[in-house]
């Protein structure tokens, strides 16, 4: 299996251990789908179509109830399946395929260069979609909007939530507030909208639009909330949060992109920032997103190993392959 690096010409920094264990995992996973492809064959039934998730669990243990660890799984770009208990939680969904590409301005094109790892008609029911915005296409693509459309409920901001998204339930959140929302099982979770900022120049805020983060909360959680900063730069109000929250894991849009509407600013954390934002956070785990899968993505792995590892946070980093599945569990030395 190639895994494309996430610059040009970039050195993959993800350890030689973990491409170790992701071979082991992706040997076993396809003896999985082997195993449900012959299956359909002989029966004529979907079994193959749920054979990408059943390689999920040969990679990391499906939470059944809430008490357990949950899962995450990098889709590539800014998006990630959260699995805690029985909620399976998507956030910024981008299926398009590689080469998709659409104007947002002048010179201002944006373009895929990934392909998802599991197609958006392969990956099960959705309870829920954590959306950071709606108006640019890296962050909800076309493939994405039809996710949308069977998904129980869709949290975004209120700007987002008014642009006519498609969906049973389009909730915006303003900054602070909060929401819960209980599944079939009677479990329960409430998520809070976080403070975000789509851009390091004041002046081009009210231009680029709208964005938030989430922090998801629940009963018997031993290690604390669960954090998705969504598409922001470093902004003092992360303080804020490490003081309202204790949380012990979370999903950190990365990537310093960057268009040329925007000149020499970013759009999205650098490395730098992103180590900065994990140690105010006290985070035990991070898992960067937003870095590879889009041209506009300026800094990789290998600038978020290097500055991670000069932070001193190298153990809390959890680069995931796309597709690659892990649960949540602190570091041995925690």
């Amino acid at each position: 299996m190639t895994i494309p690096s996430t610059a040009p010409g970039a050195p993959d920094d993800r350890t030689a251990a973990n491409r170790r264990d992701f071979l082991k995992a992706t040997l076993a996973a396809s003896a999985t789908l082997a195993g449900a492809a012959a299956a359909s064959a002989e029966t004529g039934s979907d079994a193959l179509e749920s054979s990408e998730l059943l390689a999920l669990d040969q990679m990391a243990t499906k939470p059944s109830t809430l008490a357990m660890s949950p899962r995450v799984t990098y889709l590539g770009g800014p998006t990630y399946l959260i699995e805690i208990g029985q909620f399976r939680i998507v956030t910024d969904p981008g299926f398009d395929p590689q080469g998709t590409e659409r104007s947002e301005g002048p010179g201002h094109v944006l373009t895929k260069v990934m392909a998802p790892p599991i197609p958006v008609d392969k990956l099960g029911p959705v309870d829920i979609v954590l959306l950071s915005h709606a108006q640019h296409l890296d962050n909800l693509d076309n493939e994405g909007r039809r996710l949308l459309a069977r998904v129980g409920t869709t949290i975004t901001t209120p700007a987002s939530a008014a642009m006519s998204l498609p969906g049973k339930k389009v909730q915006g959140l303003a900054t602070w507030a909060s929401t819960a929302v209980t599944n079939a099982a009677g479990e329960r979770l409430t998520i809070t909208a976080t403070p975000a900022v789509h851009t390091s120049n004041p002046d081009l805020r009210e231009a680029v639009g709208e964005v938030t983060g989430f922090m998801i909360e629940w009963q018997g959680s031993a290690g604390g909330a669960f954090y998705v900063s969504g598409d922001t730069v470093w902004i003092d109000e992360i303080l804020e949060i490490a003081k309202r929250f204790r949380v012990e894991a979370g999903i950190l849009h990365l990537g310093a992109a960057n268009v040329p509407a925007v000149g020499e600013n970013y759009l999205t954390m650098s490395s730098a920032e992103g180590a900065r934002a994990a140690k105010a956070l006290g985070l035990k785990r991070v898992y960067p997103a937003h870095f590879e899968g889009w041209r506009h993505f300026s800094q990789g792995s290998w600038s978020i190993a290097r500055e991670f590892e000069k932070a001193g946070l190298t153990e809390a980093l959890v680069l995931l392959r796309p597709g690659e599945s892990r649960n949540v569990v602190a570091p041995v030395s925690a």
